[in-house]
């Protein structure tokens, strides 16, 4: 059966994948596999239509001379669309990383080795009985087994369906929708041509199905640092992330630029752009002389990583002794000559980095816990392994702390000079995790805050505070009140204090057994929103005092605007005797406090020499370790309550 193909349409696919090709060259996006196999799936695509051109014209010349041509032409453009199929499969695999996976399966293995065999079973026995195609006379006519092609190439097609929806979880529903809208167009072009043979619209089907690839995947404005023309952090987020998921051992190679920020202050923003132009220039030169497979990626402020793909630790430890090597010498820049403060180091993942979370700690800003030695590090000497296998876990850790309650409230005394007695208590959430201990909430109060999970944490604590008050071991204490701290965040929450309020009503608490601690290390904008959103507790008759005054801004202008009775001197303080002038700062602190109508409590005091010192001073509260470290509430009452007898005796000798 002679059928009369037009090659419009393939005109038109090959016009398509060429530009897919020419823009991808000019777009950078030929390093990797995924973008090489993207490449080569389009240059098969190209000679494909050719083919098919070259077939078709042919066709349409029905010359009997020609037949051994045409039926070399229909071979090849069989054979090279069939291909297309297994190919594809082949860039899938590439998008999820799973090289290393796929094959441990049989039945993965035979979804490429089966149809490659059937296709050159077929196209070598159709050479001899015509079972696909035959040509006879100029007349091109289809096979009984023609049909065999396309069941192999559905199931293949299956199998890449199957295979992106098992790892769905490694792309956005755009990447993933972009990928499998191929699968629709080729469908419905194989649908038409099955009514009518003679509209072969298949590879312009499968043309626009590349083209939205390229156009919503294969973005290098989304994905290349046009200044130093490697990747972004987001393309490195998203490759470590997908390594980490499939457990795919790589070697990543950190590289910190120390000095880059001061490169950038002395000279301009332009030139330390240049000046990592460089940088990234070496790199990539000893990536291609080594004939590494390996992705570079800028981060940012002067910290590039190089993740290699594959485990030899020989050829990595060579490849980060040559970029070390390469960044000692003086980089040229604007007539100077800079030297590079450049810290290498090997990380292992997952051997010795697990999640992608500890990955970003560990490497963030090596210079300021690593001392320069000018050799390569290593992070498996340099990491405290528990310590990043936290960091790894947090969020899951808070999210169930939260969830189930695991938070507990400890309580640390506050001693007042001038009464001879606990006066007071601060109180302060802790986490405990069973396979960690407690964790130190300089870990995950930071994280909460950014999280939004402080808002559910505070008021928890807030509330066990206020039972406390309203218990009656609280009442045999003596106690005049509670200090309970309250974040940045939490001060900045609308209703917060109709919330806090609510919960005293409850219990029954009145605003005088009440102290509320703020911070002082939030900028100038946020303390005037603090003062703002604190006015009604205020107004409600709740005191507030100022915690760890000497760690932040200090301004006293601005201090004076908050509703302050009690400022806390950080425990910085209780060092003055290990620096003189420190001892000026502090009686000057001191004096300067009480002529503002201040009461003042000192922390971090730890020996009775020290307690003595800020009597002297007419400090009003000591909190430290020498009187207690903070204790949960049990323990808390129990101490307070073997006190209370001495309490007409003074603890330290007044001078």
């Amino acid at each position: 059966m002679y059928i009369h193909m037009i090659p419009t349409f393939d005109i038109c696919a090959l016009i398509i994948f060429t530009f897919i090709v020419v823009a991808s060259i000019f777009r950078r996006m030929t390093r990797g596999k995924t973008n090489r196999y993207f490449i080569l799936m389009n240059c098969v695509c190209i000679l494909t239509c050719i083919c098919d051109i070259a077939a078709s014209y042919l066709d349409q010349l029905a010359e009997p001379s020609l037949d051994a041509l045409q039926f070399a032409a229909h071979t090849i453009r069989l054979f090279l669309f069939n291909s297309i199929a297994p190919i594809y499969f082949v860039y899938i695999i590439a998008q999820t990383d799973t090289f290393h996976i796929f094959g441990r399966k049989r039945t993965e293995i035979l979804f490429l080795v089966v149809p490659v065999t059937v296709y050159a079973a077929a196209f070598t026995a159709n050479c001899f009985n015509g079972m696909i195609f035959s040509v006879r006379n100029g007349v091109y006519t289809r096979g009984a087994a023609m049909n065999i092609l396309y069941i192999v190439g559905g199931l293949i097609c299956g199998a890449c369906i199957g295979y992106l929806l098992v790892y769905r979880k490694l792309f956005s529903f755009g990447r993933l929708a972009a990928i499998l809208g191929t699968f629709p167009l080729l469908l419905c072009a194989l649908i038409v041509q099955f009514f009518d043979r003679e509209i072969r619209i298949d590879m312009l089907a499968f043309a626009f199905g590349l083209l939205f690839i390229s156009m919503f995947i294969n973005r290098p404005e989304a994905y290349i640092d046009f200044n130093t023309g490697v990747y972004k952090f987001n393309a490195y987020a998203h490759d470590m992330k997908m390594n980490f998921y499939n457990k795919k051992p790589v070697d990543v190679i950190l590289i910190n630029i120390a000095n880059y920020l001061q490169i950038q202050e002395i000279l301009s923003y332009d030139a330390a752009n240049d000046m990592l132009k460089l940088v990234a220039e070496r790199i990539i030169a000893i990536i291609n002389r080594s004939k590494t497979d390996a992705g570079v990626y800028y981060l940012d402020k002067g910290r590039f990583c190089i993740v290699i793909n594959y485990t030899d630790h020989e050829k990595t430890e060579y490849t980060a002794e040559s970029i070390n090597a390469a960044l000692k010498p003086k980089v040229p820049l604007n007539g100077m000559e800079l030297n590079l403060i450049a810290f290498v180091c090997i990380a292992k993942c997952p051997e010795e980095i697990s999640d992608f979370n500890t990955l970003i700690e560990f490497g963030k800003d090596l210079s300021s816990k690593f001392q320069f030695t000018g050799k390569v590090l290593h992070a498996g000497e340099l990491l405290d392994k528990s310590r990043y296998d936290l960091m790894g876990e947090i969020d899951k850790i808070i999210a169930d702390a939260v969830l189930n309650r695991k938070f507990e409230v400890f309580y640390q005394p506050i001693y007042s000079l001038s009464e001879g007695r606990f006066r007071s208590a601060e109180a302060l959430v802790r986490l405990y995790n069973e396979k960690y201990g407690f964790i130190s909430p300089e870990i995950f109060i930071p994280i909460t805050e950014k999280t939004g999970e402080i808002h559910k944490i505070g008021m928890f604590v807030f509330e066990e505070v206020c039972k406390f008050i309203a218990s009656d071991d609280f009442k045999r204490l003596g106690l005049e009140y509670i200090e309970v701290n309250l974040s940045i965040v939490q001060c900045m929450q609308g209703g917060l204090a109709g919330d806090l309020l609510g919960v005293m009503k409850k219990y029954g608490v009145s605003p005088d057994q009440i102290n509320l601690e703020i911070t002082e290390s939030a900028d100038s904008k946020t303390q005037n929103i603090i003062a703002e959103n604190l006015t009604s507790l205020l107004n409600a008759g709740l005191t507030f005092s100022l915690d760890d005054f000497g760690t932040g801004y200090s301004y006293m202008a601005r201090m004076a605007l908050l509703p302050l009775k009690i400022v806390k001197l950080d425990k910085t303080f209780a060092n003055f005797e290990s620096n003189p002038r420190l001892m000026i700062v502090l009686q000057n602190t001191v004096k300067m406090l009480k002529d503002m109508d201040m009461e003042i409590v000192v922390e971090g005091v730890e020996t009775q020499e020290l307690v003595e010192r800020f009597a002297l001073l007419e400090c009003e509260y000591i909190q430290g370790f020498y009187y207690s470290r903070p204790i949960p509430r049990d323990e808390f009452v129990e101490f307070i309550s073997n006190s209370i007898p001495d309490e007409n005796e003074n603890i330290i000798l007044m001078a």
